[in-house]
């Protein structure tokens, strides 16, 4: 019996090749594409998980609140471990981690030169031993037990195999930590799955960042919070995390007293951070959106294939009629009818298989940060892509395998169905409807974020940011000034280099400045807020053309002597007029401990110190030569790769341990949004599928029309309608159905993006010209599609026509 459903399956869909192939194609398009967002769902949902203590792992953050904002990291104080360690003794493992952006790795080789391995995109960290009591690695040789030692460093597979061309007989060997510090190795560990937030290729005994690097001060005050420094516990049934906030007033008392009104210390579950965006976290309102986006987009699939299905109706009925007659029971042609749906769907299902597997490859490709990622094969994933099938093929084929069953044997031998029972046109136009809205809301997305990032990248952000590239100097706790002054002495004797300046960070849209606390003039506390701090040097602001406002450049000096203000903090100080604040004095607290005082020589335009996501906030510039870690370099050439290789050359003189690593400002900007552009190169391709497959629903409703129509179109031929009449008969119904599907998605997309956009400090404004813009496509491509079988209609001999029925 089977068998011979799928033997008058494949029959009928042969013989309706152009049905099958609509129907096929639009299920597989869905298909494919809600198998891609829902592997990337998983995968976000998924990360991590496989460490054993997941569910009793907890990250240390740290909270700043004040009037103004209220400011959320993970890094936490330096000392902050040990004070946990020494007030709860009862919590089972306590693990500090510090990250190493940049790791570079040197392997001493006495027969010739060292060899150097770096990737900027990597991680190192610096842990203590009892991280690997927390997390669970795999080793493939030695292990985590002599890293409380100083001086000695795990590394990943790929590490070793990057430094020795082989993990094995590797243990014991040396490696330089940034060309300078000697480190043993003593472990070896399997390389990560891509979904891990803990991806570090090196890492090093926490006694060496203390007493080997010298990177951080062993009385780095408790209010200093760095936000590449973590905390990780296990929680247990003697100290939970409702002991830790209860506890925790007393705690900030002890250790934090300056800052007890506006610091805290939450303690979040470790499987909540990688889905907080407030902690850098993916955004779990992104991810349901993009599991409803696939939701509809099967939705869509479904919806054509029921138009489809009952357009085809009325020409099976005579078939129909003649099995009842000739015995067949009503539920074996519904069977029928759903064995018909479930084939389609499982060659559907095929093409989709593929279609995935190519997404992953363009995934790899083209998109970046959150909405990249690897599908890892479970048994589990069989089992929800059948349940995936078996869905689809019930809401696909349910309701139009009711209808044929249903039809009475001497109606449709009589050859008189109406549409009415072949499924009427009232439910394919709401379908048709649901189908445009769905198709509209995408395309005006599409049009908001393609404005908005066009808006981001033609905004003036308040400085200079063509032709300047910035090279990081080496990773070192204090700056060699002599190298320093020797780099800048031979770049500006390039006929390239126009002008040279150092600073802490690179551009001022880096994101590196970091947070701190400053008492104003003769007031007798600090100020309530953070401000936020840099190092330049004095061509810093010529060379980035940054706009004085009032008073005076820095004078060139290699300590904190001065300071810049950008005119937001002025007003923060309360001064309207912002020459009145020139001479004042800022009381800055240093590493030491002493309060360093700086008088404020000028105020700064306000510029975007950070990307257009973020407010311009309260800065001071200030010089402090050993903390500089880039170098600023404006080229006068348009001939960039003569100018850099230049540069490398005079830069490899200099700092032979280090690696010439050149980045052009305005492509780090544009890394800022990296995000945002992925998502639009998404929206684009969903809103192309979407239309494509409303196309194809909109396709079948016409298909039904003229099947329907055929007598009146003849008779009104005879009658001297002209064929324009003709054409707008069909168009204008669907017409109709574009502008309530508007009405529809306009309030729900203006809602939604309005939302999006407030996650940007400066944006645009959302216009009515975008809605209408979208409506405008929409009507395009829906004529379009129209017009093929309204033309085709409109120009067949009513003769025909007639004598058909």
């Amino acid at each position: 019996m089977l068998l011979n459903y799928f033997k008058i399956a494949w029959r009928n869909l042969c013989k309706n090749q152009a049905y099958a192939f609509i129907n096929i194609t639009g299920l597989s398009l869905g298909l494919g594409c809600a198998m891609l967002i829902f592997a990337l769902a998983r995968f976000h949902y998924q990360t991590d998980r496989h460490h054993r203590n997941y569910n009793h792992i907890y990250q240390f953050t740290s909270r700043f609140s004040s009037s103004a904002s209220d400011f959320r990291i993970q890094g936490i104080p330096y000392a902050f471990g040990q004070a946990v360690r020494n007030e709860h003794p009862e919590l089972e493992s306590i693990a500090m981690l510090d990250e190493w952006y940049s790791p570079m790795v040197t392997v001493p080789d006495g027969k010739k030169a060292d060899k150097k391995i770096k990737d900027k995109n990597s991680k190192g960290a610096f842990v203590e031993a009892a991280y690997f009591r927390i997390f669970d690695y795999t080793w493939l040789a030695g292990g985590p037990q002599d890293l409380d030692q100083p001086g000695t460093v795990v590394l990943s597979a790929e590490m070793a195999r990057r430094c020795f061309g082989t993990t094995t007989n590797v243990i014991g060997r040396v490696v330089k930590l940034d060309a300078r510090v000697p480190a043993r190795v003593v472990g070896i560990f399997a390389d990560y799955r891509d979904n891990t937030d803990l991806a570090y290729s090196v890492m090093v005994s926490w006694g060496t960042l203390k007493e080997q690097l010298f990177i951080r001060p062993e009385n780095e005050p408790f209010d200093n919070t760095n936000g590449s420094t973590h905390c990780f516990a296990l929680f247990n049934d003697r100290f939970t995390i409702a002991d830790w906030d209860r506890q925790l007033p007393s705690f900030l008392q002890k250790y934090n007293p300056r800052k007890i009104k506006e610091t805290t210390y939450p303690a979040i579950p470790f499987g909540q951070m990688h889905l907080s965006p407030e902690y850098g976290g993916v955004s779990q309102v992104l991810l349901l959106s993009l599991i409803l986006t696939g939701i509809l987009l099967i939705g869509t699939a479904c919806i054509n294939f029921v138009n489809l299905a009952t357009a085809q109706a009325l020409k099976r009925a005579r078939e129909v009629g003649v099995r009842k007659v000739l015995g067949s029971t009503k539920p074996q042609l519904f069977w029928q009818f759903m064995g018909e749906t479930a084939l389609i769907v499982l060659v559907a299902l095929a093409l989709a298989i593929s279609i995935f597997q190519y997404g992953q490859t363009l995934a790899h490709t083209y998109l970046h940060g959150s909405f990249r990622f690897t599908f890892y094969f479970s048994p589990s994933v069989i089992g929800w892509v059948a349940l995936l099938v078996a869905l689809v093929i019930v809401l696909a084929g349910l309701y139009p395998a009711l209808i044929v069953a249903g039809f009475r044997p001497v109606v449709a031998l009589a050859g008189r169905m109406t549409v009415q029972q072949a499924g009427g046109f009232s439910l394919r136009r709401g379908l048709v409807v649901m189908q445009f809205a769905i198709s509209q809301m995408l395309v005006i997305g599409l049009i908001v974020v393609a404005s908005q990032l066009n808006y981001v990248q033609e905004k003036d952000l308040g400085f200079r940011k063509e032709a300047i590239v910035t090279v990081g100097l080496p990773n070192l706790p204090v700056q060699d000034l002599g190298k320093m002054n020797a780099f800048r002495n031979l770049a500006m004797t390039l006929p390239d280099v126009g002008q040279f300046s150092y600073s802490m960070g690179g551009p001022p849209q880096s994101g590196w400045t970091s947070e701190t606390t400053v008492r104003f003039d003769t007031r007798p506390q600090d100020e309530p807020y953070a401000t936020q701090q840099t190092w330049i040097d004095a061509n810093y602001v010529v060379l980035y053309g940054l706009k004085l406002v009032t008073g005076r450049n820095l004078q060139p000096s290699d300590t904190l002597r001065e300071v810049l203000i950008n005119e937001t903090f002025a007003k923060r100080l309360g001064f309207i007029q912002p020459a009145e604040v020139v001479g004042k004095f800022l009381h800055k607290r240093v590493q030491d401990g002493r309060v360093v005082p700086l008088e404020i020589v000028g105020v700064l335009k306000d510029f975007n110190q950070r990307d257009l996501k973020q407010r311009i906030g309260p800065m001071f510039l200030t010089t402090y030569a050993t903390g500089y870690y880039s170098a600023n370099i404006q080229l006068r050439s348009a001939n960039y790769s003569r100018a850099l290789n230049q540069l490398e050359k005079v830069y490899n003189q200099v700092y032979t341990d280090n690696f010439f690593e050149p980045a052009f400002v305005d492509d780090q900007i544009q890394e800022n949004y990296q995000q945002e552009q992925t998502m639009g190169r998404l929206i684009n391709f969903f809103a192309g599928v979407a239309l494509l497959i409303g196309c194809m629903g909109l396709y079948g409703l016409v298909l039904f029309m003229v099947v329907q129509r055929t007598k009146e179109v003849g008779v009104r031929k005879v009658l001297g309608a002209s064929v324009s009449s003709i054409l707008w008969l069909f168009s204008s119904e669907f017409m109709q159905l574009i502008g309530i599907a508007f009405l529809v998605s306009a309030p729900v997309a203006w809602w939604i993006l309005k939302g999006w956009l407030q996650n940007f400090e400066y944006k645009i404004d959302l216009n009515p010209a975008f809605f209408l813009l979208a409506l405008l496509v929409t009507v395009l491509v829906a004529l379009l599609t129209v017009g093929f079988q309204s033309v085709k209609a409109a120009l067949a001999n009513p003769v025909k026509s007639l004598r058909s029925e």
